[in-house]
C-alpha cells in the first residue's frame, strides 16, 4: 500500500524544509516545474485568507509530484546548485566565458580576466 496525502506532505516538509541541507532546499525550490507549482498553490492559499499552509491547497497529484521531486533529490543535484549559485555570485556565466584554454579559465576563476 502506498503512502497517504498526508504522510508524503510531512515527508516533504521533513526531506526540504527541516533538511540542514541549504543546497538541497535551493536545488528543490529552483526546479521550474516546482517553482511554478509553488506559485500557483501561493496564490491558491493567499486568495483563501491564508488559512493553513499552501501545500493544503495541493492536490493529491500534485503532492505525489512534489513528493517524487523531493525523494529524486540527489547529492549531485544539491551540488549542481552549489555551483550555481556560486558562479552567479561571481559573474560567471558558462555560455559567455567558453574557451578551451585551461590557463585562461583558471584566470578567469580567480578573477584576473574579464
Amino acid at each position: 500500500m502506498g503512502r497517504s496525502t498526508e504522510e508524503k506532505v510531512r515527508e516533504i516538509v521533513e526531506l526540504i524544509d527541516e533538511s540542514d541541507d541549504y543546497w538541497r532546499k535551493a536545488a528543490f525550490y529552483s526546479d521550474p516545474d516546482v517553482s511554478a507549482l509553488l506559485d500557483s498553490l501561493y496564490e491558491r492559499w493567499e486568495s483563501s485568507n491564508m488559512q493553513g499552509v499552501p501545500l493544503d491547497y495541493a492536490t493529491d497529484e500534485e503532492v505525489d509530484f512534489l513528493y517524487h521531486k523531493a525523494k529524486s533529490l540527489t547529492r549531485e543535484d544539491a551540488r549542481r546548485s552549489e555551483r550555481a549559485f556560486i558562479k552567479k555570485s561571481m559573474g560567471i556565466d558558462e555560455g559567455i566565458h567558453k574557451d578551451s584554454s585551461e590557463k585562461r579559465r583558471k584566470r578567469r576563476f580567480f578573477g584576473l580576466l574579464p
